[in-house]
């Protein structure tokens, strides 16, 4: 059974079209860097993907199928912490040399327990994976208020 870490995220700036965000993949690379991939989908008030919603009604037109299918489909955003730099404060990425920043991956590896009982509810007995879901799903969030999604 699919559980997929989706969160929904700001509208499409230009035309104000509800989106949500779904993980595609995390990797972490042998130097340690990561990678994400965030699909980025249309929905509609409900949440339910309008590539969903187009697929499933009989009354469309191939041709007008085709129209909507080109109009709402996914988008695939990758990130990653190579050669990204951080203001630790701010959660703000920086070019490099900017005074106070730090590369992306020394922050994600500077995280405490400590700071992720300041943002979330754990304890001794959270599963890590919960831990990490909730992580990767505010990494979403993240990249969303950055305006990189």
């Amino acid at each position: 059974m699919e559980n997929p870490i989706q969160i929904a995220i700001s509208p499409e700036p230009f035309t104000g079209f509800k989106r949500a965000a779904r993980l595609e993949n995390f990797v972490v690379m042998k130097d340690l860097n990561m990678v994400q991939q965030v699909c980025i989908s249309y929905v509609n008030e409900a949440g339910v993907p309008m590539l969903e919603l187009i697929a499933a009604d009989a009354t469309i037109g191939a041709e007008q199928r085709g129209a909507l299918q080109d109009r709402y489909r996914d988008r695939i955003v990758t990130r990653e912490t190579r050669d990204a730099y951080i203001i630790p404060a701010t959660g703000q990425i920086v070019p490099k040399g900017t005074e106070g920043a730090i590369s992306q991956v020394d922050y994600f590896q500077a995280i405490t327990i400590g700071q992720l009982r300041q943002r979330m509810v754990i304890d001794d007995n959270t599963p890590f994976a919960q831990i990490l879901y909730a992580l990767l799903a505010s990494e979403i969030a993240t990249m969303d208020a950055r305006g990189q999604l």
